[in-house]
């Protein structure tokens, strides 16, 4: 029991924060609700409510490669045809000083093809609000993928990133609510992970949840769990996650 416990708490973690591309890295195909249920089937009833004091405490600094965040890019770009990787073979994100360097993608915007280079700011707002600020926009623009790329003049940099936004966001639901699905997890991608665009402050914006964790580790074993921290590393991000001191 307490091998299954350990890994479902590292997968549901892993789902928590980055989809299906995430979890697969924990191996979180090996184990399902059910597996959790038939644990907590085997446990003696009743059970006295835990208190805080009781419960286990976890503090784990998680890496996600850049390799596993360009999975999920591939994953969104499976799920909505406007967005195509360019080169599969080339990163798309990357550590650029303290910034993220997003590349290597191109956005159908109603006709007109957009190949964007985003830099990009991460921080915390709050304890589980991770916010993406846009520092910097380098887009060229063609009528046709096989035209030769031209500078952007009239095309409205702020709407294209709505719409690059759009689709960044339609992808992640799409990934995690496919694991949902595939789980038979009575969920939806908006309760793991509420995801918005604000066009005015060029900010993408995440709120993360702890309920799915509810799904696959026995009630009163460990607290909610939060996103507290997020770094940028030379080979991925590491976020720091907490349950209450």
């Amino acid at each position: 029991m307490k091998n299954l416990n350990l890994k479902t708490i590292l997968a549901a973690t892993a789902l928590l924060l980055c989809g299906r591309a995430m979890a697969s890295d924990f191996d979180l195909a090996s184990v399902s609700a059910d597996d959790v249920r038939a644990v907590q089937a085997g446990l003696k009833a009743p059970v006295p409510a835990p208190s805080a004091d009781d419960m286990v405490g976890v503090d784990l600094g998680i890496r996600i490669p850049y390799k596993t965040l360009k999975k999920a890019v591939l994953m969104a770009a499976a799920s909505d045809k406007r967005l195509t990787v360019i080169d599969q073979d080339a990163p798309v994100m990357s550590k650029s000083g303290e910034f993220l360097r997003v590349t290597n993608i191109r956005v159908n915007q109603g006709g007109i093809i957009v190949q964007p280079t985003l830099t990009l700011k991460p921080y915390l707002e709050a304890t589980d609000k991770l916010a993406l600020r846009i520092q910097r926009v380098q887009l060229h623009a063609a009528m046709e993928p096989d035209v030769k790329a031209m500078p952007v003049g009239p095309i409205n940099q702020e709407e294209v990133m709505v719409q690059v936004m759009d689709v960044a966001i339609k992808g992640v639901y799409s990934a995690v609510n496919d694991f949902l699905k595939k789980k038979q997890i009575p969920m939806k991608a908006e309760e793991v992970i509420k995801m918005s665009y604000d066009k005015t402050a060029w900010t993408l914006r995440a709120t993360l949840s702890s309920k799915i964790i509810n799904q696959f580790v026995p009630p009163g074993l460990v607290g909610e769990l939060h996103l507290t921290g997020f770094t940028v590393g030379d080979n991925g991000i590491t976020l720091k996650i907490q349950t209450p001191q």
